[in-house]
């Protein structure tokens, strides 16, 4: 008699552990599903919305294949915020201290990414130049 309260009691406990794992599974899908529709508003959207252009003097985000240059302008000079190598990447040199330009150099094996930054005198917003090597 023993042995068979034990079967029943293995066998209820995962009866109970498969059950509530599909509810707890489902509870997590259904909220899942509630933030997705939440942040697209409720349906999804075919074209993306358009960015707000950027403010004069704010931070923007560089991309280039050696890494991330997160600079903005003031005062016409260029100042970098933050650099980011990519993945293999590394700061080989980069600038000191605003100036009209910013210089960076990102390098892996057998590759070299020299990065310049400028100020846009027409829009005051960062550009770069970009010099693989």
């Amino acid at each position: 008699m023993r042995r068979g309260r034990w079967v029943f009691a293995i066998s209820a406990w995962a009866v109970c552990t498969t059950a509530l794992s599909v509810v707890g599974i489902d509870k997590v899908e259904a909220v899942r599903s509630s933030m997705v529709a939440a942040t697209s508003g409720g349906r999804p959207s075919a074209t993306p919305s358009p960015s707000p252009s950027p403010s004069p003097g704010s931070t923007q985000i560089l991309r280039t294949p050696g890494g991330t240059v997160a600079a903005h302008c003031n005062a016409g000079l260029t100042w970098a915020d933050y650099l980011r190598p990519a993945t293999g990447f590394h700061v080989e040199d980069a600038q000191q201290g605003p100036a009209a330009e910013y210089r960076v150099t990102f390098k892996t094996n057998g590759q070299e990414v020299r990065v310049v930054v400028r100020c846009d005198p027409k829009t005051l917003l960062p550009t770069t130049e970009v010099t693989l090597g």
